[in-house]
Order: structure tokens, then sequence, then C-alpha cells
């Protein structure tokens, strides 16, 4: 299993006009986003919009990655929630069969459950693959918190090898500081506009929306806050922080911008499927430009 670490792009699922997947153009996102330089790949992730995809679709996006990455040092990560505890554990045991180094998934929220029963559906998928299981901790999507201690506990039990915690940098940090001593759980934030922070605080990685947009910033970024380089790290990303913010920005959908500006750089992506809207014409009219900026940025 390659080393869960860096900046991982939670990346789009390209569509055929026809809103078929564009097997081809994963590949083609793959290939782009290794010579870029980035450590590891979610595919069927929320960016990568799982909940529209069915089953068989999510397998043929992930098999894609996975044969693409699977002579590089880059890692892959297969998103894997799914509304049934039996759908997400087959999605996980394929995952690993095919080569995928990690899963990811959320807890189940379209129908409450308790704890245990939760618990229960995160260890039938542990038991399931041979990929390493990470938690998917996103309160502001789910309505479902855990508290760092839960997380790191669970980490020391060997039920997660990482979470990705998308939500405040308060909860980040003192998750970061609970697991200080615990190897064996790695911790990457999700938003965007927390990066920095994190890094600053001590995160192994980064699994976001705005590497899709801005990969290679986000590569040095990184390698700069490991070498204690803050200042030089800070630099760039406050240049690159308009796009990213955009496109965390409610009423721009981050596929459908994270589309556009892949559209805008070569890579024929699509458009959302419905009723995920369109990228508005003054939406676009703002990413090209801040988008200019962005890959303007020496680094």
């Amino acid at each position: 299993m390659k080393e869960f670490k860096g900046v991982v792009v939670a990346m789009v699922t390209p569509f055929h006009e026809d809103g078929s997947v564009n097997e081809e153009m994963v590949r083609m996102l793959t290939r782009h986003f290794i010579d870029q330089g980035v450590h590891g790949i979610l595919v069927s992730g929320g960016t990568g919009e799982f909940t529209m995809m069915d089953i068989y679709e999510r397998k043929k996006v992930i098999s894609a990655a996975v044969e693409t990455a699977k002579d590089t040092e880059v890692f892959i990560v297969a998103g894997i929630t799914c509304n049934t505890t039996k759908d997400t554990v087959e999605l996980a045991k394929y995952s690993g069969e095919i080569g995928a180094d990690y899963v990811l998934a959320l807890p189940p929220f379209a129908i409450p459950v308790t704890k245990e029963a939760m618990l229960e559906h995160f260890r039938a998928i542990k038991e399931n693959t041979t990929a390493g299981l990470i938690l998917y901790h996103f309160p502001g999507e789910t309505g479902i918190e855990f508290s760092p201690e839960e997380i790191v506990s669970w980490g020391r039990e060997g039920l997660f090898v990482a979470v990705k915690n998308t939500t405040g940098m308060e909860h980040t940090m003192e998750l970061i500081l609970k697991n200080a001593h615990n190897p064996n759980l790695k911790i990457s934030n999700g938003f965007d506009s927390l990066a920095l922070s994190a890094l600053a605080s001590g995160a192994d990685a980064l699994i976001n929306a705005g590497s899709n947009i801005t990969p290679r910033q986000y590569v040095k970024i990184y390698e700069l806050a490991k070498e204690g380089k803050y200042e030089e790290a800070r630099r760039i990303y406050e240049e690159i922080l308009p796009i990213l913010l955009y496109q965390e920005k409610d009423g721009n959908t981050e596929p459908g911008l994270c589309k556009y500006c892949l559209n805008l750089q070569g890579f024929d992506c699509g458009v959302p499927r419905k009723p995920v809207p369109e990228v508005s014409e003054e939406a676009k009219r703002t990413a090209e430009k801040l988008l200019k900026k962005a890959e303007n940025v020496k680094c």
C-alpha cells in the first residue's frame, strides 16, 4: 500500500455529451494529475458526482484510474459511499481487488442509524477489502459529527487508516493534537480555504476539489510547508486562493466549476449530471479571469 500523504485531487468525473461516463478522459485526467506531481487521486467522491452514478459506472471510473496509476508512485482512493452496507461493501471489495490503495466512505446518513450501526457498517467494509479504509468526516453534509476522541480511538483500533476531515479548523487542530502519538492514523483536510492552515498544524495530506484546477501550485505549497517554508507557501497559496474560494462559493457547484476550468485547460470533462446545474455565464466569466491569474503564479 502506497503511503497516504501529500496532495490528493478530488477528481471530477468526465461525462460525454450524452451523459455517459467518459472513461478515456478519466485516464487522461489521471495521467495529467500524475504528471503534475500529485501524491494521490480520489475518484468517485463528492466532486466526482458519486451520487449521480450507479455502482457499475463507479466501478468503470475506479478501474480506469487504477489502471492508469498502477506503475506510478501515485495512490488511488476510491470513493465507495452508498446508501446500503451491501453496495458499499461490494464497491470496497471490488476496489481492493483491482488495486486501489484506499477506499473513502461517509457514515450512513440517508436514514438515521445508531452509532453502533454506523460502526458495524464501517467494520463490514474493513473486513471485506484489502484497501485501507478512510473515514470521510463531513458533518456539514451528513449532519453527523464525530468527536476528535472518537476518531482517534477508531484509528487506534485499526478501523481507519486515515480521515478526511472536512470541517472547521478548530476540530482539525484538536484531532491532530489528540492523534500526535498515534502514527497509524493519517489526517487530511477537505476545505481549500483551510489548506495551508491544516498543513501548518501538522496535517498529513489535503484532499480537495481545488487541486483539479491548480494541481502544480498545490504540490509546491505542500512541499514548501513540509520544509517549514511557510512564507513562501503562503505567497503561492494567497495568489491561487481567489479561484479556490470561488469554486467553494455557494451557488457555484464544485463539480461544475472544476469541470469548466478543466475544459478551459483542454480537458473535455463535459458538464455535471442533472439536476446539478451548469455554471452560469457570469460565473464562467469570473472563473476565466481568476483561473488565468492562478495559472500565471510562479512556483
